[in-house]
């Protein structure tokens, strides 16, 4: 038999790992970009209340964008909009 130092952890490990760095991820984004929000709309913004949800928006974006690259890492930017330009190449022009 293996050693466990060896073997592979199981699957609802990794699973659980990559949740858990998902929601640390969008804790931390989505607060920076609320913080950076705050600050423009005290220095540039006359305290108006869009800066902060556009900041709060950003960071969640991109946390978003983060945990869905951890779940799927074989779906690379941009390759849904490269097989449409490959199919629609091939296909006869009338």
């Amino acid at each position: 038999m293996s050693s466990p130092s060896t073997s592979q952890p199981p699957s609802r490990e990794i699973l659980a790992r990559k949740w858990d760095r998902c929601l640390s991820n969008t804790l931390t984004a989505s607060a920076l970009g609320l913080a950076v929000g705050i600050g423009l709309s005290v220095l540039f913004f006359r305290r108006r209340a869009w800066p902060v949800a556009l900041g709060a928006g950003f960071g969640l974006g991109a946390a978003y964008d983060d945990c869905s690259r951890s779940f799927n890492p074989d779906v690379a930017l941009g390759q849904q909009l490269q097989r449409l330009a490959a199919a629609a190449s091939s296909e006869p022009r009338k």
